[in-house]
């Protein structure tokens, strides 16, 4: 069966230094990516190459078997992990610019608002607001227009547990409604009830891919995302400072 999204070989070289170097993995429709890996291991940087944000310096990156065209990113909801927004304008004049930016009405920018949570403070300033409220003001304009795809960079950075709830709760009805996740975060403990899939990212080299029960198998079983992450990363590291 044809992948639903395929990155193929995907390398991403500043200078000298090589952010990604031959990434190549493939997710079916509907699942939850978690992608994870310490600072500097090229997550961002993943999520740039797909998004169109930074331009591969080699490999491919195909959705539904054809290269990814910007046609199809306008239809992806993104949240960034610092989300960009008009520090002057308040909360309801940045949901209604960008979500109208993005072709849909001013209706749905209140509802997303009202559904993370955000109604009551629709009339603050961009500027007054915790990062938590930032994080929730730019997924409720990410999950307008019913995406097929979202993308997710450190969202659980800032929430209280009360919040961190809500938004499992909201990634995972979009999960069931059929939007494709893919998720960046440190918080592993997060985002383990929702994923599917994880991708471990080291030094800008894919360490391991695959369904979350194919890598507790491969890992002696591990407990949790935590543990299966630390087994991976631990064994790279001692496996690369043998052969150095």
């Amino acid at each position: 069966m044809q992948p639903f999204l395929e990155f193929q070989s995907v390398t991403k070289r500043f200078n000298r230094v090589d952010a990604l170097r031959d990434i190549s993995f493939s997710i079916e429709r509907g699942r939850v990516l978690a992608l994870l890996g310490p600072n500097g291991a090229g997550k961002s940087t993943l999520f740039g190459c797909f998004l169109g944000i930074t331009i591969p310096t080699g490999g491919k990156i195909l959705l539904n078997g054809k290269m990814i065209a910007d046609a199809d990113r306008a239809a992806i909801g993104y949240v960034a992990e610092r989300v960009a927004l008009y520090p002057q304008r308040t909360v309801i004049e940045n949901a209604d610019f960008f979500t109208r930016l993005k072709g849909h009405s001013s209706h749905e920018a209140e509802e997303q608002l009202k559904r993370v949570g955000m109604s009551g403070a629709r009339d603050r300033k961009i500027r007054q607001l915790s990062k938590g409220m930032l994080q929730r003001l730019g997924l409720a304009i990410a999950l307008c227009g019913q995406p097929e795809i979202l993308v997710l960079d450190e969202p659980f950075n800032g929430l209280d547990p009360a919040l961190l709830d809500v938004l499992q709760g909201i990634l995972r009805e979009e999960n069931e409604r059929g939007a494709t996740l893919l998720i960046s975060t440190h918080t592993m403990s997060a985002v383990e009830p929702l994923a599917t899939d994880a991708a471990i990212l080291l030094r800008g080299k894919l360490a391991a891919f695959g369904a979350l029960e194919k890598l507790r198998a491969e890992n002696n079983s591990a407990d949790s995302l935590e543990d299966i992450y630390y087994q991976i990363a631990r064994g790279q590291y001692v496996t690369e400072e043998m052969f150095a």
